[in-house]
């Protein structure tokens, strides 16, 4: 193939070119100008690139409502659970015994999956919820946080999904989020829930909700794997 290359016309007229002092220096430039001009697209494509990813990044996390996956440490009570959140999946540890949810809660154990009949109560406050809580509601930016002032009878709509629950002396009442980041990504929710449990429960002791929040967007989806035992397929 090489033999058949110098061989032709248009290789001969090129080492005439090349060997013209003329002509050489014109060569010479072209290849410096092509040269130039690719590396000129290779600079501008890495930085799109780069600038895609770190715009990717900026959003991941910066809102409840891009927060799709993601793990989480929960304090109530003196209770204290450690997750992972997919979508509408969720694995947690209590009492150091697996769950999983996905409507209904199981106990996992081994490679059964045993249905349980219990609240989640604070478990229901996953990002998703946060997002429909705050939407719309301007916070107040303080040292390290922003700060919600969110009306009860809202957050009880939210929390028991009971929409035909007469809440109008509930609208007296108000709860506190106060929502943690840093470099524009969330970190942590801390919500006042005391005039929820004076208000159902006719109970004045503190109700604090601690989250953290850890690897946001960046869970596997777990729920396949148990969708199995659930299913026993």
């Amino acid at each position: 193939m090489f033999k058949r290359i110098k061989e032709s016309e248009k290789y001969q007229r090129f080492k005439e070119l090349w060997a013209n002092e003329k002509t050489h220096s014109i060569i010479v430039l072209g290849f410096w100008l092509v040269f130039f001009v690719v590396a000129v697209l290779f600079v501008r494509l890495n930085a799109s690139t780069t600038g895609t990813n770190n715009e990717a990044n900026k959003i991941s996390g910066t809102s409840f409502e891009s927060m799709n996956n993601y793990s989480f440490s929960t304090s109530a009570d003196n209770l204290e659970v450690n997750g992972f959140v997919y979508d509408d999946n969720m694995e947690f540890i209590l009492n150091n015994k697996r769950y999983y949810v996905n409507d209904d809660v199981y106990l996992i154990n081994g490679d059964k999956a045993i249905k349980q009949e219990f609240d989640l109560n604070f478990l229901k406050i996953n990002a998703k919820m946060l997002n429909n809580l705050l939407g719309g509601i301007t916070g107040t930016d303080k040292d390290g946080y922003t700060q919600y002032i969110v009306p009860l009878d809202r957050f009880i709509n939210l929390y028991e999904i009971d929409t035909e629950a007469d809440l109008s002396k509930a609208m007296n009442y108000n709860i506190v989020v106060n929502v943690y980041k840093s470099d524009d990504v969330i970190k942590g929710v801390i919500l006042d829930l005391t005039n929820y449990r004076l208000f159902r429960f006719n109970n004045s002791a503190p109700f604090i909700v601690t989250t953290y929040y850890y690897n946001i967007n960046n869970i596997s989806d777990f729920g396949k794997e148990y969708e199995k035992l659930v299913g026993g397929k």
